[in-house]
């Protein structure tokens, strides 16, 4: 009898209760199903099961957790919301829901229901005395930089793509190689005797030139002394480069060769000099025989005047002397070049 009475307490304090915020809707909206249980903090409820459909098109768009709100006086009120929809209409009985619990120190299962309920849903009213309306098109969201970002791409890509065949065929047309390999630096001597070809075919004293034939002569020497022994050519004059070349392992004849060179090119620079064709040629020859001669230096010149250098003591077919390139003028050179350094330095 005392188990009795207290299994007959304990179902007095427990409810369970289902409750809609509304009976009546329209097709699609969506309203809040409440589910509660209600019993003593010592009683262990299972909770109904619950699928995506309550009953047939009533449907369980989504649902939360099960909060527990304890009271003070040993009571226990469990409460889950799930919203619910329907897409066609009628009325619809949600039938009630079961929740199974066990009463501590009971092995009896006992179960409590909630009332049943009915829903009713409506369709759109239409005015059929109205006109029909058109459908309204979906409004235009405005582009964003991430979806303008592949365009943005595709058109550099175009232009690059197009400067590439422009470039590509504007090499093409002139015969030019499309990608220029970088080329190795040349040596002085190299450098020299190229810039010496290149004024021997310029024909500047031929065309009465002979200043400036002379000048870039002088110019093309003083660069290579400057780049293979280290001299300040550039900004020395005659006497100081040929001071320069003393402490220098060169033999004498391109040391007076050199000399000679200079000094007919400042004859014709500042006393306005006129010298005869073989010798402008002359001086040509004797600046590539000079350039020849010392290429093979193995040390460069550390300032004005280091005693130490050495030249290359193995033979090299580039040493030998070399011949006057006018054809037919090497004897009249030999034999005129010291009668006319006389006159030059009368003058």
């Amino acid at each position: 009898m005392i188990m009795l009475f207290f299994q007959l307490v304990a179902k007095g304090q427990t409810e369970a209760e289902a409750k809609l915020d509304t009976t009546d809707i329209t097709i699609g909206d969506q309203i809040n199903l409440q589910l509660s249980f209600t019993g003593p903090s010592d009683v262990k409820v299972a909770w109904p099961a619950l699928s995506d459909t309550i009953v047939t098109n009533v449907e369980v768009v989504d649902r939360t957790g099960i909060d527990t709100v304890p009271s003070g006086d040993g009571v226990n009120h469990y409460i889950q919301n799930l919203t619910v929809t329907s897409f066609d209409s009628g009325y619809y009985a949600i039938p009630p829901f079961r929740f199974n619990y066990r009463i501590k120190g009971d092995t009896t299962l006992h179960f409590v229901e909630t009332a049943p309920l009915l829903l009713g849903v409506h369709t759109v009213e239409v005015d059929t005395t109205k006109a029909f309306k058109d459908i309204k098109m979906p409004i235009a969201a405005p582009y964003t930089l991430r979806e303008a970002l592949p365009w943005i791409a595709l058109g550099l890509a175009i232009i690059l793509i197009g400067y590439l065949l422009f470039y590509y065929f504007k090499k093409k047309k002139r015969d030019e190689p499309v990608f220029k390999s970088a080329k190795p630096k040349l040596p002085p001597h190299q450098i020299a005797l190229d810039a010496l070809e290149t004024l021997k075919f310029k024909k500047l004293w031929q065309n009465g030139k002979v200043k400036e034939y002379h000048t870039e002569l002088t110019d093309i020497l003083r660069t290579y002394i400057s780049e293979r022994f280290g001299i300040h050519a550039l900004e020395m004059t005659t006497d100081e480069i040929v001071e320069s070349f003393e402490p220098v392992t060169v033999n004498e004849q391109a040391k007076a060769k050199l000399k000679d060179i200079f000094v007919l090119a400042d004859l014709v620079k500042f006393a306005k000099a006129q010298p005869l064709p073989v010798e402008n040629d002359l001086s040509l020859n004797n600046a590539i025989d000079f350039v020849k001669e010392t290429m093979h230096i193995q040390q460069p010149v550390a300032g004005t005047g280091n005693s130490d250098l050495e030249n290359d003591s193995t033979p090299k077919p580039d040493n030998a002397p070399v011949k006057s390139e006018v054809e037919g003028e090497g004897d009249k050179i030999n034999d005129d070049k010291e009668e006319r350094k006389k006159e030059l330095k009368d003058v």
